[in-house]
Protein backbone atom coordinates (compact mmCIF):
# COMPACT_ATOMS: atom_id res chain seq x y z
CA UNK A 1 0.00 0.00 0.00
CA UNK A 2 1.08 3.29 -0.64
CA UNK A 3 2.54 5.63 1.98
CA UNK A 4 -0.30 8.35 1.24
CA UNK A 5 -2.94 6.15 1.14
CA UNK A 6 -2.74 5.11 4.88
CA UNK A 7 -3.32 8.93 5.27
CA UNK A 8 -7.15 10.08 5.42
CA UNK A 9 -7.69 13.52 5.50
CA UNK A 10 -11.16 14.70 7.22
CA UNK A 11 -12.66 17.11 5.40
CA UNK A 12 -15.18 18.26 8.63
CA UNK A 13 -16.27 21.58 7.18
CA UNK A 14 -19.70 22.51 6.69
CA UNK A 15 -18.91 24.49 3.93
CA UNK A 16 -17.97 22.93 0.66
CA UNK A 17 -16.24 25.77 -0.82
CA UNK A 18 -13.27 25.51 2.57
CA UNK A 19 -13.39 21.85 1.47
CA UNK A 20 -12.33 22.50 -1.83
CA UNK A 21 -9.61 25.12 -0.78
CA UNK A 22 -8.08 22.76 1.78
CA UNK A 23 -7.97 19.91 -1.15
CA UNK A 24 -6.81 22.27 -3.78
CA UNK A 25 -3.83 23.66 -1.37
CA UNK A 26 -2.67 20.09 -0.37
CA UNK A 27 -2.47 18.96 -3.80
CA UNK A 28 -0.50 15.65 -4.45
CA UNK A 29 0.24 15.73 -1.01
CA UNK A 30 -2.88 13.72 -0.03
CA UNK A 31 -4.61 10.84 -2.12
CA UNK A 32 -7.40 10.16 0.66
CA UNK A 33 -9.99 12.52 2.08
CA UNK A 34 -12.95 11.57 4.51
CA UNK A 35 -16.43 12.86 3.40
CA UNK A 36 -18.49 13.23 6.87
CA UNK A 37 -22.64 13.64 7.24
CA UNK A 38 -22.09 17.47 7.78
CA UNK A 39 -19.97 17.90 4.24
CA UNK A 40 -22.10 15.81 2.65
CA UNK A 41 -25.39 17.19 3.35
CA UNK A 42 -23.76 20.86 3.27
CA UNK A 43 -22.59 19.72 -0.34
CA UNK A 44 -26.03 17.78 -1.34
CA UNK A 45 -23.25 14.83 -1.98
CA UNK A 46 -21.44 16.46 -4.64
CA UNK A 47 -18.12 16.63 -2.61
CA UNK A 48 -17.77 12.87 -3.96
CA UNK A 49 -18.06 13.56 -7.09
CA UNK A 50 -15.18 16.21 -7.11
CA UNK A 51 -13.21 14.51 -5.14
CA UNK A 52 -13.54 11.32 -7.74
CA UNK A 53 -13.10 13.57 -10.21
CA UNK A 54 -9.92 14.74 -9.07
CA UNK A 55 -8.35 11.01 -8.55
CA UNK A 56 -8.62 11.27 -4.89
CA UNK A 57 -9.69 8.31 -2.63
CA UNK A 58 -13.23 8.62 -0.85
CA UNK A 59 -13.73 7.73 2.80
CA UNK A 60 -17.77 7.89 2.63
CA UNK A 61 -17.98 8.49 6.58
CA UNK A 62 -22.13 8.79 7.15
CA UNK A 63 -22.42 5.70 9.10
CA UNK A 64 -25.11 4.28 8.27
CA UNK A 65 -27.20 2.63 11.13
CA UNK A 66 -30.96 1.46 11.00
CA UNK A 67 -32.86 -2.02 9.93
CA UNK A 68 -31.03 -4.00 7.40
CA UNK A 69 -33.21 -3.46 4.66
CA UNK A 70 -33.05 0.43 4.93
CA UNK A 71 -28.92 0.39 5.82
CA UNK A 72 -28.58 -2.24 2.92
CA UNK A 73 -30.50 0.40 0.44
CA UNK A 74 -28.12 3.31 1.55
CA UNK A 75 -24.91 1.14 1.49
CA UNK A 76 -25.90 0.33 -2.02
CA UNK A 77 -26.07 4.38 -2.80
CA UNK A 78 -22.23 4.65 -1.48
CA UNK A 79 -21.15 1.73 -3.89
CA UNK A 80 -22.66 2.85 -6.75
CA UNK A 81 -20.83 5.75 -5.91
CA UNK A 82 -17.23 3.85 -6.30
CA UNK A 83 -16.19 5.66 -2.99
CA UNK A 84 -13.27 3.68 -1.68
CA UNK A 85 -14.88 2.98 1.49
CA UNK A 86 -17.96 3.64 3.32
CA UNK A 87 -19.46 2.84 6.99
CA UNK A 88 -21.82 1.10 8.92
CA UNK A 89 -22.54 1.40 12.97
CA UNK A 90 -21.64 -2.76 14.10
CA UNK A 91 -24.14 -1.82 16.72
CA UNK A 92 -26.55 -2.61 14.46
CA UNK A 93 -25.80 -6.16 14.21
CA UNK A 94 -24.85 -9.21 12.26
CA UNK A 95 -27.72 -9.66 10.13
CA UNK A 96 -27.85 -5.93 9.17
CA UNK A 97 -23.93 -6.14 8.14
CA UNK A 98 -24.20 -9.16 6.32
CA UNK A 99 -26.62 -8.07 3.79
CA UNK A 100 -24.95 -4.93 3.29
CA UNK A 101 -21.69 -7.00 2.74
CA UNK A 102 -23.65 -9.10 0.40
CA UNK A 103 -25.45 -6.17 -1.32
CA UNK A 104 -22.32 -3.53 -1.46
CA UNK A 105 -20.16 -6.54 -3.40
CA UNK A 106 -22.53 -7.03 -5.96
CA UNK A 107 -22.60 -3.38 -6.75
CA UNK A 108 -18.98 -2.90 -6.39
CA UNK A 109 -16.69 -5.68 -5.31
CA UNK A 110 -13.88 -3.10 -4.68
CA UNK A 111 -15.38 -1.09 -2.45
CA UNK A 112 -14.08 -1.57 1.08
CA UNK A 113 -17.07 -1.83 3.81
CA UNK A 114 -15.97 -0.95 6.98
CA UNK A 115 -18.07 -0.95 10.95
CA UNK A 116 -17.50 1.58 13.70
CA UNK A 117 -16.93 -0.13 16.89
CA UNK A 118 -16.89 2.12 19.49
CA UNK A 119 -16.35 6.42 18.85
CA UNK A 120 -13.70 7.77 19.84
CA UNK A 121 -15.29 10.59 21.87
CA UNK A 122 -16.42 7.47 24.00
CA UNK A 123 -14.55 7.38 27.69
CA UNK A 124 -15.42 4.06 30.08
CA UNK A 125 -17.74 6.38 31.94
CA UNK A 126 -19.41 7.09 28.60
CA UNK A 127 -20.08 3.19 28.09
CA UNK A 128 -21.45 2.29 31.47
CA UNK A 129 -23.39 5.14 31.45
CA UNK A 130 -25.12 4.75 27.63
CA UNK A 131 -25.05 1.21 27.36
CA UNK A 132 -25.37 0.26 31.68
CA UNK A 133 -22.66 -2.37 30.68
CA UNK A 134 -19.61 -3.10 32.66
CA UNK A 135 -17.48 -3.88 29.67
CA UNK A 136 -14.86 -2.01 28.72
CA UNK A 137 -13.85 0.02 25.84
CA UNK A 138 -11.55 -2.24 24.75
CA UNK A 139 -14.05 -5.30 25.16
CA UNK A 140 -16.77 -3.70 23.87
CA UNK A 141 -14.96 -2.84 20.49
CA UNK A 142 -13.36 -6.34 20.03
CA UNK A 143 -16.58 -8.00 20.08
CA UNK A 144 -18.41 -5.65 17.42
CA UNK A 145 -15.38 -6.38 15.62
CA UNK A 146 -15.50 -9.65 16.06
CA UNK A 147 -19.46 -10.00 14.90
CA UNK A 148 -18.21 -7.10 12.23
CA UNK A 149 -15.88 -10.32 11.00
CA UNK A 150 -18.24 -12.78 10.84
CA UNK A 151 -20.86 -10.92 9.27
CA UNK A 152 -18.65 -10.60 5.81
CA UNK A 153 -17.36 -6.76 6.32
CA UNK A 154 -13.79 -5.85 5.16
CA UNK A 155 -12.73 -4.00 8.60
CA UNK A 156 -13.40 -2.00 11.28
CA UNK A 157 -13.27 1.93 12.53
CA UNK A 158 -12.35 1.68 15.89
CA UNK A 159 -9.25 3.51 18.20
CA UNK A 160 -5.76 2.91 17.50
CA UNK A 161 -5.63 1.47 21.02
CA UNK A 162 -7.91 -1.38 19.55
CA UNK A 163 -5.94 -2.07 16.54
CA UNK A 164 -3.63 -4.10 17.56
CA UNK A 165 -6.56 -6.58 19.68
CA UNK A 166 -8.74 -6.64 16.83
CA UNK A 167 -5.91 -7.71 14.38
CA UNK A 168 -5.32 -10.27 16.93
CA UNK A 169 -8.91 -11.57 16.90
CA UNK A 170 -10.20 -10.99 13.41
CA UNK A 171 -6.55 -11.41 11.48
CA UNK A 172 -4.15 -9.19 9.29
CA UNK A 173 -6.19 -8.58 6.43
CA UNK A 174 -9.23 -7.49 8.25
CA UNK A 175 -8.65 -3.58 7.92
CA UNK A 176 -8.39 -1.31 10.74
CA UNK A 177 -9.47 2.48 10.21
CA UNK A 178 -8.30 4.74 13.14
CA UNK A 179 -9.69 8.10 13.95
CA UNK A 180 -8.22 9.79 17.57
CA UNK A 181 -4.46 10.00 15.77
CA UNK A 182 -2.28 13.46 16.51
CA UNK A 183 1.13 14.25 15.49
CA UNK A 184 3.76 14.32 18.02
CA UNK A 185 3.48 18.17 17.60
CA UNK A 186 -0.18 18.65 17.86
CA UNK A 187 -2.75 18.96 20.86
CA UNK A 188 -5.62 16.29 21.86
CA UNK A 189 -8.82 18.68 21.13
CA UNK A 190 -12.54 16.77 21.69
CA UNK A 191 -10.95 12.87 21.40
CA UNK A 192 -10.23 11.10 24.39
CA UNK A 193 -8.45 8.08 22.99
CA UNK A 194 -5.28 9.24 20.88
CA UNK A 195 -1.88 8.30 19.66
CA UNK A 196 0.87 9.09 17.49
CA UNK A 197 0.54 7.93 13.76
CA UNK A 198 3.87 6.69 14.00
CA UNK A 199 2.23 4.58 17.46
CA UNK A 200 -0.48 3.84 15.84
CA UNK A 201 0.85 2.03 12.86
CA UNK A 202 3.57 0.40 14.72
CA UNK A 203 0.05 -0.73 16.93
CA UNK A 204 -1.99 -2.45 13.71
CA UNK A 205 -3.76 0.83 11.97
CA UNK A 206 -3.80 0.73 8.25
CA UNK A 207 -5.39 3.64 7.72
CA UNK A 208 -5.13 7.09 9.84
CA UNK A 209 -7.71 9.42 10.02
CA UNK A 210 -6.18 12.92 10.42
CA UNK A 211 -7.91 16.25 10.64
CA UNK A 212 -7.73 19.57 11.99
CA UNK A 213 -3.05 19.35 12.88
CA UNK A 214 -3.28 19.10 8.43
CA UNK A 215 -6.18 21.24 7.46
CA UNK A 216 -5.74 23.78 10.42
CA UNK A 217 -1.91 24.27 10.11
CA UNK A 218 -0.74 27.57 8.49
CA UNK A 219 1.25 25.30 6.30
CA UNK A 220 -1.50 22.51 5.65
CA UNK A 221 1.42 20.62 2.69
CA UNK A 222 4.28 20.58 5.34
CA UNK A 223 2.06 19.39 8.03
CA UNK A 224 0.54 16.22 5.71
CA UNK A 225 4.26 15.65 5.02
CA UNK A 226 4.98 15.55 8.88
CA UNK A 227 1.97 12.73 9.27
CA UNK A 228 3.40 10.94 6.22
CA UNK A 229 7.19 11.21 7.73
CA UNK A 230 5.76 9.52 11.38
CA UNK A 231 3.46 7.01 9.25
CA UNK A 232 7.16 5.95 7.81
CA UNK A 233 8.59 5.68 10.92
CA UNK A 234 5.41 3.26 12.26
CA UNK A 235 6.27 1.09 8.95
CA UNK A 236 9.65 0.91 9.80
CA UNK A 237 9.23 0.31 13.65
CA UNK A 238 7.31 -3.04 12.42
CA UNK A 239 9.85 -4.69 9.97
Amino acid sequence: MNIKDRMIIALDYSDPKDAKEIVERLGDAASFYKVGLELFLNSKGEMVEYLTEKGKKVFLDLKFHDIPNTTTMASIFAAKKNVFMFNVHSGGGKKMMKSVAEKAKEINPETLAIGVTVLTSFSEEDIRETYMSELSLKDLALNLAKITKEAGMDGVVCSPWEAKYVKEVCGEEFKTVCPGVRPRWSVANDQERIMTPKDAIMNGCDYLVVGRPITKHENPQVAAEMVLAEIEEGLKGKC
